[in-house]
């Protein structure tokens, strides 16, 4: 017995409403960190850059991988929680998705590079501050890549809600 239903067949009534219920919930959530991941853009896009600016000195930052890489991560943000929210009322997590994907990496190696560096023996710019912060930004970004991860499966799978 199938799980779906043969080709050219409905679901039952009361299963359709279900189905068109559980859709309705996961566009909500989508629509939440879609909001929620742009509010978290409008703090780390400034903070990254004048924290990045203030590290290497002024415009040299604009070339540092580390730099690009957070600016790479900023345009995916903007661009794939934008292209959920005009997507509505279908769902369409795929591109945030890969945009928190990125930037989950992006943080997780900020913090493993500042770890192996007070491992080291050396002295943060801002102090220990900036490895809690970058820590709790990895944890963050993992977090919102699992939801945005999980809608994305679910939006993918035919006849699941």
């Amino acid at each position: 017995m199938s799980l779906f239903p043969p080709a050219g067949q409905g679901f039952p009534l009361g299963q359709a409403r279900c189905i068109q219920l559980g859709m309705e919930k996961l566009r909500k959530v989508e629509t939440r960190l879609a909001i929620l991941t742009l509010l978290g853009l409008a703090v780390f896009a400034p903070v990254e850059t004048i924290a990045s600016w203030q590290m290497f000195g002024g415009p040299a930052v604009l070339i540092h991988p580390g730099y690009l890489q957070s600016l790479t991560a900023m345009v995916l943000l903007a661009v794939g929680a934008r292209h959920s929210l005009r997507a509505r009322p279908r769902r369409a997590p795929g591109l945030l998705c890969a945009s928190h994907a990125w930037c989950a990496g992006t943080f997780w190696h900020a913090a493993s590079i500042r770890i192996i560096f007070v491992r080291g023996g050396g002295n943060l710019f801002y102090g220990s501050p900036e490895l809690m912060v970058v820590a709790v930004g990895a944890a963050i970004t993992v977090g919102l890549f699992s939801v945005s991860l999980f809608l994305t499966y679910r939006a993918e799978s035919p006849g699941v809600p």
